[in-house]
């Protein structure tokens, strides 16, 4: 009878005995691996915080840590990897490349590529450790949440913006057909939708790309929480993009209905709290379609998960240490340089005198939210010969996300989604105004039929500079990233956007808008 009694109590002690060996493995594996994700978000943090596209993207790394627990209490028996100094070699390669990218990307915060190489040294050192520790077996097991990171990348900025266009397109024709069926006559203009009482713009937030790249990282989530197959994780996936679509349908055409019957000055009190609202309910519908879903999964825990519960854990401690003292102080080299190189931007080069005749245009909430510059402005006027101008200018001060505000809202990204048609790239050209040396990228769109030509310049106003705008300066290629980050470049910049109406041809409007500048343009 004693022996039986021992039998019975033998399972506990072992339970507890190996409990005790697998806190540490676990202490030490979950600190090593918030090491990573705090360089992550050194890399992609501003990104998450200056373009509210990607603002979820912060609850991205807390639902991996909690994927990764999850998996951690069902992992199967660990088994030697086949190659340890293949593993090693590659966990030690892709560490050491997280000086570079964090080194060049200090100079480029827009530079997308940066991220996702970030991304991917990151998983590759993780999934190594993992297979270090596991073999087999643990990379089959932990991959998915490691790769779940990769939904708080930013995506390609060309992929990006032509799937946003395309939704405002879809969004704005959906709702003119609506406002027309009701009978409150409305046209369409790319994504400007014309109404009786004004224009109103189907802007980015209203396009169910931000929708729709957060319900993907809640529908990966949702299919590994409940354990789905692939199959159900893809059919989750589907559901959510159709989700997000419709319920931003549904917003919009709220918002344009108001903007129909009150004024467009009404869309702004209700822009926010329809935004919210919606988004409540495509993520409790998403979660109420993946408890529909959900197997019944009530059955007894594998032989291999119990035996792996209880195995004792072997972390490749030197290399963690190794690795996480290396990106320490590779990151506080970096952070080093960047204050080494930090210049102060007291006084710019060059600033713009707007007309005296000129009419103030009030900048979109969104638009300021978007861009976050520290000054800006924008007005209309008629030239002598009568011809409508326009200008903007925005200026930012010394930080990593100017860049992120400015190269990717161009003229040829931004105008064609108001219903604009670029019919001629003329380049860039150099333009001496003022004593002030200017690089300005010149196109021709058609406007509803009339010709619009736009001269726009993203140049340096650091006190010192000896230009302004130079092809140094609007070298975004691999070797002009790689040549600001060797200058310690920061980001400090001005986008200034002229834009005529009415001339037919290029060289006259070219002509017309230098004489323009030599008006406008004052060294500073």
């Amino acid at each position: 009878m004693a022996s039986v009694k021992m039998t019975i109590a033998q399972p506990d002690l072992l339970r507890s005995t190996s409990a005790g060996r697998a806190v540490w493995p676990l202490a030490v594996a979950t600190a090593f691996f918030v090491v990573l994700l705090v360089e992550l978000a050194l890399q992609l943090g501003p990104e998450w915080s200056f373009n509210p596209q990607y603002s979820y993207a912060w609850s991205v790394p807390f639902l991996a840590l909690y994927l990764l627990w999850q998996r951690w209490l069902q992992r199967p028996a660990p088994l030697p990897p086949p190659s340890r100094i293949f593993a090693g070699a590659l966990v030690s390669l892709c560490a050491a490349l997280v000086l570079p990218i964090r080194f060049v990307a200090q100079s480029n915060a827009d530079w997308r590529l940066l991220d996702w190489a970030m991304a991917i040294a990151v998983l590759l050192v993780s999934l190594g450790v993992i297979f270090l520790a596991g073999g087999r077996p643990w990379l089959r097991h932990f991959a998915f949440p490691v790769c779940f990171l990769l939904a708080a990348v930013p995506w390609p900025v060309r992929l990006e913006q032509i799937i946003i266009q395309e939704l405002m397109r879809a969004v704005s024709a959906v709702n003119v057909s609506l406002l027309n069926l009701a009978g409150v006559p409305a046209l369409q203009h790319g994504n400007i939708i014309e109404i009786g009482n004004g224009f109103i713009g189907i802007e980015e937030a209203c396009s169910g790309v931000r929708s729709f790249q957060a319900t993907l990282m809640v529908s990966l989530f949702l299919g590994e929480l409940y354990s789905f197959n692939a199959a159900r994780r893809a059919l989750l996936v589907v559901a959510g993009a159709l989700l997000a679509f419709a319920c931003n349908l549904v917003r919009t055409a709220i918002l344009v209905w108001i903007g129909a019957k009150r004024g467009t000055g009404a869309i702004e009190g209700w822009h926010d709290p329809a935004g919210i609202t919606i988004l409540v309910v495509c993520l409790f519908a998403l979660w109420f379609l993946s408890l529909r879903m959900q197997r019944e999964q009530r059955g007894a825990r594998s032989s291999d998960e119990i035996a792996g519960k209880f195995a004792a854990v072997a972390l490749p401690a030197p290399l963690l240490a190794g690795v996480a003292v290396w990106l320490l102080a590779a990151e506080s080299g970096v952070q080093l340089w960047s204050r080494i190189h930090q210049v102060p931007a007291v006084n710019s080069q060059w600033d713009v005198q707007w007309p005296a005749d000129s009419k103030p245009m009030s900048i979109p909430v969104e638009t300021r939210n978007l861009l976050r510059y520290h000054q800006g402005a924008a007005g209309t006027w008629r030239g002598d010969d009568a011809h409508p101008w326009l200008m903007y200018f925005f200026r930012w001060l010394p930080g990593r996300t100017a860049g992120l505000s400015v190269k990717i809202h161009r003229p040829d990204i931004c105008l064609p989604a108001t219903g604009m048609v670029l019919t001629r790239d003329n380049g860039l050209r150099r333009m001496s105004v003022n004593g002030i040396d200017l690089q300005v990228h010149a196109y021709r769109f058609e406007d509803r039929g009339f010709p619009l030509h736009v001269l726009y310049c993203y140049g340096d106003v650091r006190a010192g500079s000896d230009n302004v705008g130079n092809a140094e300066q609007e070298d975004w290629t691999a070797r002009g990233r790689l040549r600001a980050a060797l200058k310690g470049r920061p980001e400090i910049g001005a986008v200034l956007e002229l834009v005529v109406w009415g001339y037919r041809d290029d060289a006259e409007a070219e002509q017309a808008m230098q004489r323009e500048l030599q008006n406008r343009l004052r060294p500073g």
